[in-house]
């Protein structure tokens, strides 16, 4: 019982894969047959057309010849008009003068006759005789006597008289196609006439040299035929000698036939080949078959696959029935089974979906937790997030609210059925900060001013619980990228209140004032530091990193404000380095905003700056540079150069590009994509390093110090050393010397 329920699971893949192996075969067979039927039809057509341009290039080859022939006898000085009754002794020179031409001729031309007009007589190079004697000897099947003697005395263009029988002694063949050429290029000249005897064999050649099954091969002059080589009888009436497509079908006898014809060429020729239908379609089969031929080897493979692929099938089925089922084997129908313990598991889905429903507090306190941390790429991402735990939070407006506890273990509100509810156009969710002794609401509202309401009603509930209730909130922001820096904002307001106590609700706009002049100094400290990290210089970073450390000490602020310079500066580096860090679990241990605030000092905040880009410096925050090749390595040359050169004021973007076969805007863009930023901008990153060193070592004045490190105007030095440093040559040295007056005083103690 068991091996008849398996061999039917097998039977039924097995028919069901051979039945679209053998659907894909005769799809496959039927339009390639399709396809190539007709490719190979216009292939057959084409080769007929070769072959016959192949034999009108042959034949017209020698008409040419018997026209030049014609045109050198006429124009040779040496072959002279004369009559013979007059000057009977230069016909044995004329014969003479006949036998070059003659042999030149004789690969097609069976002989060759000259005949002067105004005279009776006509010339070979092996004889002369009158004309009337020329004409009755020959007796051409189909043109009179009189008709050719006519015809040879008065040709004034090409004439060709087609294949005919010619019963005479002067030729060694039955059956002769005659050209009539008029001698000399001059059509107004009457001088004479050649005639070219040329054998019908010679035709035959010409056309079976490349005929394949049965062909019917003409010419035609007009609806004249020259010549033909006729293996089928065809009714010449039903040939167009000037047809003006490639290919026609006529009937004949009951049978259908393509005429293949080239266009009318030179001299008014025409050539067509006739064949039968049914050999085309034979010659079609043939070709199509021998391609075809493979199909049933891949057929075959095909049908071994499919009873593979059943077997294979066929087998998890079994698997899958018995995890299904608890029956015993041989009552069980597999796939009756499977459809049972899917609905089995359908149900259990079910239960499971409403036991997670009941645990969505605690998934919205682990959104919150990870939209404040910045753990969301994109906008979307975080709307997603937020309506996989039931909260809007695609709104314009956002915030962060601390609110203290009005006991050990109560708030204002129940985290678990938050108040954002009570006003339309505001949502939100909050959670215990245990370290802080306090709760954080993460609110989205429409309206900025809905923002606030939250806060004061916070505040107001948490007031009524304990007068020592304290609620701060940040600035209002939009981009969900901001939130680390709006917890930070929302803290700050927070640890304030010792300061401006409980009687309203603190707000970080009251306190961050002194930030807006020192946040676009420390951000440009922080441009140098991610370029510094950008070229992998240690050296360079270390001293970038001192110099913040140095500004933050000697800039009168509070710790709230160097965690939002540490955190504005962290968060440039996490966003310009995100390739680097893409996939890095890790550097989330550098970057949680929430062991930021447990920063206490300075120093704590600088050993995790330092720690960070250690960690971006590494091999494990870095992805591993490929060999450079091609343009990246030019690049690398560009960047040791300009290293080496910085200090030349002729050095500029389009020298450089020049000097490495680069055009200016491919150069631009490549460096730019190695190195983070422009050309110009490293060179004039590494002129300020070395300026820093000079006046910081040195007493020489800033004129010099500016010519030295490659600027001729020491206007635009002091520009450039001011956009990277956010100060002048000037208080960049004086700062300098105070800090160096401190640590002797320090060294002095």
């Amino acid at each position: 019982m068991i091996k008849k329920n398996r061999t039917t699971v097998f039977i039924r893949y097995a028919l069901s894969y051979l039945a679209v192996v053998l659907v894909l075969f005769f799809s496959i067979t039927g339009y390639l047959y399709a396809t190539m039927s007709g490719r190979a039809r216009e292939e057959y057509i084409g080769n007929q057309i070769n072959r016959l341009s192949r034999i009108a290039s042959q034949h017209e080859n020698y008409i040419s010849a018997m026209l030049n022939t014609a045109e050198e006898i006429g124009l040779s000085p040496h072959i002279e008009f004369f009559r013979y009754d007059e000057e009977p002794w230069k016909a044995y020179d004329l014969q003479l003068q006949l036998v070059p031409y003659t042999t030149t001729n004789s690969t097609f031309c069976d002989q060759v006759y000259l005949h002067f007009f105004d005279d009776n007589r006509i010339y070979s190079s092996s004889s002369s005789m009158s004309l009337e004697l020329f004409a009755r000897v020959m007796r051409y099947e189909f043109i009179p006597m009189e008709r050719l003697t006519a015809l040879i005395d008065s040709v004034d263009r090409l004439t060709i008289l087609p294949s005919q029988q010619v019963s005479s002694a002067l030729v060694d063949t039955s059956r002769i196609v005659t050209f009539l050429v008029p001698l000399g290029s001059n059509p107004g000249f009457r001088k004479g006439a050649l005639l070219f005897l040329i054998k019908d064999g010679i035709y035959q050649t010409l056309f079976s040299d490349a005929i394949e099954g049965h062909v019917n091969t003409y010419i035609h002059q007009g609806n004249v035929l020259l010549s033909s080589a006729e293996e089928m009888p065809v009714d010449r009436e039903q040939l167009m000698p000037s047809q003006e497509e490639d290919a026609r079908i006529f009937r004949w006898e009951g049978e259908e036939w393509t005429q293949i014809s080239l266009p009318v060429r030179n001299w008014g020729l025409s050539y067509s080949a006739v064949v039968r239908n049914a050999d085309i379609t034979s010659a079609i089969a043939r070709q199509i078959f021998s391609n075809l031929a493979i199909l049933p080897v891949f057929v075959a493979l095909a049908l071994l696959l499919a009873l593979w692929m059943a077997r294979r099938h066929a087998k998890p089925i079994r698997d899958i029935s018995g995890l299904l089922t608890g029956d015993k084997p041989e009552h069980r129908d597999e796939l009756q089974q499977i459809s049972t313990g899917i609905h089995q598991l359908t149900t259990r889905n079910l239960e499971l979906s409403s036991r997670l429903e009941q645990a969505l507090p605690v998934q919205r306190h682990d959104f919150v937790f990870r939209f404040v941390k910045g753990r969301f790429g994109s906008r979307q991402e975080a709307v997603d997030a937020g309506n996989a735990v039931g909260l809007e939070i695609d709104k314009p407006s956002y915030a962060v609210i601390l609110c203290s506890g009005a006991g050990e273990n109560e708030h204002p509100f129940d985290l678990k059925q938050p108040p954002f509810d009570r006003m339309n156009d505001c949502s939100g969710a909050g959670v215990e900060l245990v370290a802080l002794k306090a709760n954080l609401y993460l609110v989205f509202s429409d309206h900025e001013g809905t923002l606030f309401s939250m806060a004061e009603q916070i505040r107001q509930a948490g007031t009524a619980a304990d007068d020592r209730c304290v609620t701060a909130v940040s600035r209002i922001h939009e981009d969900f990228r901001e939130a680390p820096g709006a917890y930070l904002e929302a803290a700050a307001a927070y640890e304030n209140r010792f300061v401006m106590g409980n009687q309203k609700v603190l707000q970080y706009s009251d306190i961050s004032s002194n930030l807006t002049e020192i946040l676009p100094q420390a951000r440009k400290i922080t441009t140098s530091i991610s370029q510094a990290l950008t070229l992998g210089n240690r050296d360079v970073l270390d001293k970038r990193i001192d110099e913040l450390l140095h500004f933050l000490k000697n800039t009168n602020m509070s710790p709230f404000a160097f965690r939002m310079i540490y955190s504005d500066v962290i968060n440039s580096l996490m966003h310009t380095h995100s390739n680097a860090l893409s996939g890095k679990e890790s550097v989330m241990d550098f970057y949680n905003i929430f062991s930021l605030t447990s920063c206490q000092s300075i120093d704590d905040l600088d050993d995790l700056l330092r720690r960070l880009c250690d960690y971006l410096l590494s091999g494990n925050g870095r992805e591993e540079a490929p060999v450079p090749t091609g343009e990246e390595d030019e690049i690398s040359q560009v960047i040791h150069y300009m290293e080496e050169h910085f200090s030349d004021p002729e050095i500029s973007m389009t020298a450089l590009a020049d000097a490495f076969d680069l055009s200016t805007t491919r150069f631009s863009l490549s460096f730019k994509e190695k190195t983070g930023m422009s050309p110009l901008d490293y060179l004039t990153l590494l002129r300020v390093e070395k300026a820093k060193e000079l006046l910081a070592s040195t007493d020489r004045t800033i004129r010099d110090i500016s010519a030295q490190v490659g600027y001729y105007d020491s206007g635009s030095f002091i520009r450039r050393f001011k956009q990277v440093t956010g100060e002048t040559p000037l208080q960049y040295r004086r700062s300098r010397g105070a800090d160096a007056a401190k640590e002797n005083r320090h060294e002095d103690e």
